[in-house]
């Protein structure tokens, strides 16, 4: 029974690692836009100094494109109502599991013990984050930041990669426009 028990929670645990699933989706605005009012944007050039994959960019870059025109608004450099930057990073993390704790009699096949079972699992993992600041044209102030958050070790081929970029964007953007204030 013990056993079962531990190969179930450590098959769905694995399960869950093997899926990439987006989380820690968050938005936050300025009460004060108008958004109704935002039809056009464009991108404010990437740094040099931030070294990001060029392949990152354009796929980012190409999701959100696709989301917002698909809101009805237009990518244009001739006088964009807002500008898009994108900030992208990552970091190992470590996840810590708790099996839980069992006192009584355990064991297998050539006979049990009395004690303590249970223990700790730790899974190590990288994730990546992607922030998109939307950037009055005018003023140059913040008027709409969106993140997200994904495991991303083990997108080793090019259609892994933009599957989660496009997953991450889709759902940073599910919330822009944020409703209009009251």
């Amino acid at each position: 029974m013990r056993v079962t028990k531990l190969l179930a929670v450590l098959s769905l645990f694995g399960f869950m690692v093997g899926c990439t699933t987006i989380y820690g989706v968050d938005y936050d605005y300025n009460k004060q836009t108008d958004f109704a009012k935002l039809k056009r944007f464009d991108w404010m050039q990437v740094p040099d100094r931030a070294e990001l994959d060029s392949f990152v960019v354009e796929r980012v870059q190409s999701a959100v494109n696709s989301g917002l025109e698909a809101k009805g608004l237009t990518k244009t450099s001739d006088t964009p109502d807002f500008s898009i930057v994108m900030h992208v990073g990552k970091k190992d993390k470590v996840q810590v599991t708790d099996l839980g704790y069992a006192y009584g009699a355990y064991g297998g096949y050539w006979g049990g013990f009395y004690g303590p079972g249970g223990g700790v699992s730790s899974y190590q993992y990288e994730e990546g984050t992607l922030i998109l600041d939307f950037v009055d044209a005018q003023s140059k102030e913040l008027i709409w930041r969106g993140s997200a958050k994904a495991e991303i070790q083990d997108l080793n081929t090019p259609e892994k990669r933009e599957k989660v970029i496009d997953e991450a964007v889709n759902n940073i953007l599910e919330k822009f426009p944020p409703p209009p204030s009251k």
